[in-house]
């Protein structure tokens, strides 16, 4: 995980997560809670697997956290022309 990410508390992020015991990287939706020692703790979890309504995962497994705007970014142009809020909204149906 990246340590110069500022992780909001309440702020929805797409966490990606490699385990020791998964072949591949998987992905998941998620509200930050906080990061308390070497664990990650978030609410709102949604995994392919099964919606879960909180989730602790080791810290050294995340390897890459991003926000709707930064998946709305390619090549350093925005495309987030919608105000923020409509975003959080869009954001529950993806």
């Amino acid at each position: 995980m990246n340590p110069n990410i500022n992780l909001r508390k309440g702020q929805r992020y797409l966490f990606y997560e490699q385990t020791p015991y998964h072949e591949n990287e998987i992905s998941f939706r998620a509200n930050f809670i906080a990061i308390l020692g070497e664990t990650l703790l978030v609410n709102a979890s949604e995994t392919e697997r099964a919606n879960t309504t909180l989730l602790s995962v080791p810290v050294a497994w995340i390897t890459r956290i991003e926000t709707l705007e930064d998946i709305l970014t390619v090549d350093s142009i925005s495309l987030t022309i919608l105000p923020g809020d409509v975003l959080n909204i869009i954001d529950t149906y993806i």
